[in-house]
Order: C-alpha cells, then structure tokens, then sequence
C-alpha cells in the first residue's frame, strides 16, 4: 500500500498560516495603538479592531513605506503574502 503524500495544496497551507498570522499581528498592534489613543468613554475594543482592519488592509494596495520594508524582508521566504 502506498503512502499518502500531502497534496500540493498542503504545502502551502504553512506559508499561507504564516501570512495570516504577521497580518493578524499588525491588525492587533493598530487596535492596540487605536485603543490607547481614543477617551475611555468613546468606542469600544470591536470598533479599534475594525478600524484597525481596515488600514492595514486598506493598505495592501498602496505603495508604502512600510509595505515595501515589510514586503523586502519577507521577499526571501517564498508564498508569503501580505
């Protein structure tokens, strides 16, 4: 009986996990930064996510900075995707 090899969609389940997880920590460090900013009274902890949420992903598309920085030093490890 042969043994079952890991379909091609397998592999790039790690990279993909990893990609999800260095956006998910930026999204966290924004609310964070979002949070500490607003008065106490206004808003609330979903609120700073979303708003959070929506820069960086808003981001994606424009030639930043940071996008470049971030996109360089993630450019030698392959099916990281920002």
């Amino acid at each position: 009986m042969k043994k079952n090899r890991h379909a091609p969609a397998d592999r790039i389940d790690e990279p993909i996990a990893q990609s999800h997880l260095i956006l998910e920590d930026r999204i966290r460090e924004r609310a964070r930064q979002i949070y500490l900013a607003r008065d106490p009274d206004q808003g609330s902890e979903i609120d700073d996510w979303l708003k959070a949420e929506r820069e960086i992903l808003g981001e994606s598309g424009r030639d930043t900075a940071e996008n470049r920085a971030t996109a360089a030093g993630h450019a030698g490890r392959p099916g990281v995707v920002l």
